[in-house]
């Protein structure tokens, strides 16, 4: 592991929040200003009028690299892979430390939070190998209180106002975080549309195809199919029959739940990094579904067994998600 910023070694996470783009620019100027300073690699990841903002501060926004491709946030998973190959190119250039500062999807910025209170958990243990400083700035005048309570449980520091930093006294290490609990569709509530026990790859990839028939658009059901194959080898393998498979329709979307009665996976990371033990290592499926970009996956675990829930479609709106804008003025 390499020291980073103030002694620090490896990764340094910390969060702040801003209610006015003031505030905004008085916690992220120092930090960018800094490291260009310092000759360090910045990475900027904010919508494009905060980036305006930014590049108007600054007398050389040539020497930051602003985050323009937005896919790198479809999911959780394929972020933080994205991340490891740009820091690893960045050290192997010779960079002693890398400051990196983004907005996370969240409702109140118009995306989906649901699997990004794991990844900001996650990147304390799986950034730990490089000098990454990175620093998350929220919009306390959207941000919802659940996704504002994870912020404060996945950052060992937090900004004070006057942009110094205090050690986070409601952090939680990544083996303790609790998720927030996903939210139960309502199509949920029905009686399932299909119902397998132990079904074989080829009787379960047909009757999800029937039940999806116009609902969803191929692309998505061609991931939801490559989803439920993985899902269930996972359960078939790692997992405790019987193995049972769920289905419930929409109108224009479809559910799925893959449930075992095993204790489910013990590694927290699950999903998010690639299996130590590479191809064959346990975890390698929840890993790959977890790249997929038209499927929302949520991991359950409960008292008779582990499910792994999969939805393609148009899916509900989250209760209580707010504005859907960035809406933070001076």
């Amino acid at each position: 592991m390499r020291t980073g910023v103030n002694g620090y070694v490896g990764h340094v996470h910390e969060a702040g929040f801003y209610s006015s783009d003031a505030e905004f620019l008085a916690l992220i100027v120092p930090f960018v200003t800094g490291g260009i300073a310092a000759d360090e690699p910045v990475v900027i990841g904010y919508d494009d009028r905060k980036c305006d903002l930014l590049r108007a501060e600054l007398s050389r926004p040539d020497a930051v690299s602003f985050i323009a491709d937005t896919r790198l946030y479809a999911t959780p998973a394929g972020a933080i892979e994205a991340y490891w190959q740009q820091f690893h190119r960045y050290v192997a250039a010779g960079a002693e430390q890398i400051r990196i500062a983004c907005d996370v999807p969240h409702e109140g910025n118009g995306g989906r939070f649901a699997g990004w209170d794991r990844y900001e958990s996650a990147v304390n243990i799986v950034w730990q190998d490089y000098p990454v400083y990175s620093r998350c700035l929220y919009d306390a005048t959207t941000v919802a209180d659940p996704v504002r309570d994870v912020v404060e449980r996945t950052h060992r520091r937090v900004l004070t106002p006057d942009g110094g930093a205090t050690a986070s006294p409601r952090y939680q290490n990544v083996t303790d975080f609790e998720p927030l609990p996903p939210a139960a569709d309502p199509l949920e509530a029905a009686t399932p549309a299909v119902t397998l026990v132990d079904p074989s790859p080829t009787q379960f990839v047909h009757r999800i195809a029937a039940a999806a028939h116009r609902r969803i658009d191929a692309t998505t059901l061609d991931e939801l199919q490559f989803a439920v194959f993985e899902a269930v080898l996972n359960a078939y393998l790692y997992g405790r029959q019987p193995v049972t498979v769920k289905c419930w329709t929409g109108p224009d979307r479809i559910v799925i739940h893959v449930h075992d009665t095993g204790p489910g996976p013990a590694n927290p990371l699950t999903g998010l990094v690639q299996a130590p033990g590479g191809p064959t290592g346990a975890g390698l499926a929840l890993w790959l579904i977890h790249q997929l970009t038209n499927i929302d996956i949520a991991l359950l675990t409960t008292a008779d067994g582990f499910t792994v829930r999969l939805r393609g479609g148009r899916l509900p709106t989250p209760a209580g998600s707010g504005a859907g804008t960035d809406t933070a003025r001076p």
